[in-house]
């Protein structure tokens, strides 16, 4: 069976002609453009060529923003700052004092912290109504049963890089602040963008959020090999496919997707109603 890639690449050179310098080539990682390469030499009978530009997804988000993603130590120690701030008014000193960490404790699940904000801005969540949500699980203690299907789903995947095995006394202590978490969401963020810089997921929402200013310099912009996108994803994909810019290539199983009771599907059946792959025409 012919690889998936090479499929790709014959398929391109063909429509090219072999001119495939104003061409952009998205993959979600950067591994794919190494062997992708190596298939369009071959399809150009090792005769040179202009190749495609190369870029992964978040390359491509990174060249529409002033905004440079920070190194994750970076970033938790900014979150450190945050956190650590002055007390709000109406709390106690012995409250306050409490809930404060040395760093070296606070690192695990500031990353954590750092992923859900990551998660939030990639799905273009509602951050208030979000953490409003976990006030409420809060304030009900285990009588989750109460709450909107929506909320759930939200909390639930807020909650998601929790495992089972861990203490309840951790996820306590973690909704013990639930009420400055929007307040620390939207401090860290305005810090960070003061000092140019941002976390993945809210440089990417940055963008999709100003898409007008979005710069489109290639001709084509070809996405290969993506699967479940995200709702930043979606928006992006969907702009530059309004353009008369996308072409897309789907890597998928068609047992999986054929059958519509089949939820290993499900993701790559909403991709090809959206934006059908070249392949699949």
């Amino acid at each position: 069976m012919k690889p998936f890639l090479k499929s790709v690449a014959e398929d391109l050179y063909n429509r090219f002609g072999g001119k495939l310098d104003n061409v952009a080539v998205v993959f979600p990682n950067k591994r794919a453009g190494l062997f992708f390469n190596e298939y369009l030499l071959e399809c150009s009978g090792n005769v040179p060529i202009w190749s495609p530009r190369y870029m992964t997804i978040s390359e491509l988000f990174q060249q529409n923003s002033e905004l440079v993603v920070g190194d994750s130590i970076l970033l938790v120690s900014k979150l450190y700052k945050e956190y650590i701030r002055p007390r709000r008014p109406d709390e106690s000193q012995e409250e306050y004092e409490k809930s404060i960490e040395e760093i070296d404790a606070f690192y695990y699940w500031g990353e954590m912290l750092l992923r859900d904000f990551d998660d939030i801005d990639k799905n273009l969540a509602d951050a208030k109504q979000l953490f409003s949500n976990i006030k409420k699980l809060r304030e009900m203690g285990t009588g989750k049963d109460t709450l909107e299907p929506e909320q759930q789903k939200s909390i639930e995947q807020f909650f998601k890089n929790f495992k089972p095995e861990q203490s309840d006394e951790l996820k306590d202590n973690f909704l013990g602040i639930w009420e400055r978490l929007f307040a620390i969401y939207t401090n860290f963020k305005e810090k960070l963008r003061n000092d140019g810089l941002a976390y993945e997921g809210m440089l990417y929402r940055d963008v999709i959020e100003n898409s007008n200013d979005i710069a489109l310099k290639y001709d084509k912009y070809v996405f290969v090999g993506f699967n479940a996108l995200n709702e930043v994803e979606t928006r992006l994909f969907d702009y530059i496919n309004r353009q008369g810019k996308a072409l897309f290539y789907w890597d998928y199983d068609r047992y999986y997707v054929d059958d519509a009771h089949n939820e290993a599907g499900h993701f790559m059946r909403d991709n090809l109603k959206r934006f059908p792959g070249e392949f699949d025409r």
